[in-house]
């Protein structure tokens, strides 16, 4: 890969000065290239990727490495290159290091793949300048990756005021149907529990579903939003502590209170990131454990808890695919928000064996200490009765497996000097 042809087909830089008069641009499109040596990947990929009106898509039927080797190979003016991975050839590692060496960031590469791919393939891919690894199923990936928190609107210079400092316990997924309001509401029912021989008040918990678009927090246990929720949303109602009265109801059997989801929908830019800062202020002030169920899409208001989370939890699976999803999340919420403190949750999973392990660790860069096992008989005696798995079958693995997460979320509370939401 040191051939000075292959320098050559560097694209030269864009001209400075336009030559034609000003006028109406039109809007400036990606030029993409697509390489696949599998007969038809290519193609259909490229079609997935042409469904984007901000791409100018082509397509060569050649691997990576086959197409650099080409006299036509011509890289000028691609700014994003999509080729498909070959699990096990080293070859196309060579060549990305190479085009990274040449092009640096103005040359964005993906991977796409069918197969299933180690832990340690897809670093080697990251590592070699990859920017993320997609599945076939997935031909339309996202270009903007996250829109910047950075013109996220101030937060207020006192965040909860005085008095009271609960705790912000957020929750996000991964993956979809990860378990995200399965984990929240067992995390609600351990922690609202008195432990034992204790002479003090059980603890006051709530869990909210700011998922409000497509979250079940509320439907799960039979509870359903009383209207509150939706006033809040449309601007008809302040989240003070008269609101919290109204739109937070009490679920006996777990002892703890849960703000549902409305039942009419609403958009996720209902929610702003004022109104969500002071809803978490006010909340943090009433509760010692506020858990937070949040959707998976991406939205300006995850800021304002961001700034108030004192724990942030990211369910997943040893999944290729939901791993780099979840280096994506930690790099994305932390970039801004360095002392977040951010746990991940393996669901569905026993604890691997060692190597494996420290693969995982490696690529995420933390410790993975919590992983929940599958447990479909107890999963289904918990649905069945719309309870929490906590309560349905409080001896299962799932619940256990939570127990050192529970006590250590109890000893942050003690913790007079932990950080202030």
């Amino acid at each position: 890969m040191t051939d000075p042809a292959f320098a050559s087909r560097r694209a030269p830089a864009p001209a400075l000065v336009a030559d034609s008069p000003a006028a109406a641009p039109s809007p400036r499109r990606t030029r993409t290239l697509m390489l696949g040596g599998t007969p038809g990947v290519a193609e259909m990929v490229a079609r997935g990727l042409a469904r984007d009106e901000n791409l100018d898509v082509d397509f060569r039927p050649h691997s990576l490495a086959d197409y650099m080797t080409r006299a036509d190979a011509d890289l000028a003016g691609v700014e994003l290159l999509v080729f498909e991975v070959r699990p096990g050839d080293d070859t196309d590692l060579a060549v990305i290091r190479e085009l990274k060496r040449h092009f640096g960031d103005a040359l964005q590469i993906l991977g796409v793949t069918g197969d299933a791919l180690t832990l340690a393939t897809a670093r080697n891919l990251m590592d070699a300048g990859v920017a993320e690894v997609i599945p076939l199923a997935s031909t339309q990936p996202q270009m903007a990756q996250a829109a910047p928190l950075d013109d996220a609107p101030d937060m207020p210079a006192t965040q909860g005021g005085n008095g009271h400092n609960g705790m912000i316990l957020a929750v996000a997924g991964a993956a979809g149907g990860i378990g995200t309001t399965s984990f929240a509401l067992n995390l609600a029912t351990r922690l609202a529990a008195r432990e034992r021989k204790s002479t003090d008040p059980a603890p006051r918990v709530a869990v909210v579903d700011l998922d409000f678009q497509n979250g079940v927090l509320g439907a799960s246990i039979d509870m359903t939003d009383g209207g509150a929720y939706l006033e809040m949303l449309q601007g008809q109602a302040d989240p003070d502590q008269p609101f919290l009265d109204r739109a937070l109801a009490t679920y006996g059997p777990g002892g703890f209170d849960v703000m549902a989801a409305p039942v009419t929908l609403a958009p996720l830019d209902a929610m702003t990131p004022d109104l969500v800062a002071r809803l978490l202020d006010t909340l943090r002030t009433a509760y010692d454990h506020v858990i937070l169920d949040l959707p998976r899409a991406l939205v300006d208001w995850v800021d304002a808890v961001l700034a108030r989370a004192d724990r942030f939890f990211i369910l997943g699976d040893t999944s290729v695919h939901t791993v780099r999803q979840i280096r994506r999340m930690i790099d994305l919420y932390t970039d801004d928000h360095a002392a977040l403190p951010v746990e991940v949750v393996m669901c569905r999973e026993k604890k691997p064996g060692a190597t494996h392990l420290r693969e995982a660790e490696h690529f995420l860069g933390q410790p993975l200490a919590t992983w929940l096992p599958r447990d479909d008989r107890a999963a289904g005696r918990a649905r069945d009765h719309g309870q929490p798995l906590a309560l349905a079958a409080p001896r299962s693995a799932v619940v256990r497996a939570m127990g050192p997460l529970t006590e250590a979320v109890r000893a942050d509370f003690a913790n007079t000097s932990r950080r202030r939401a």
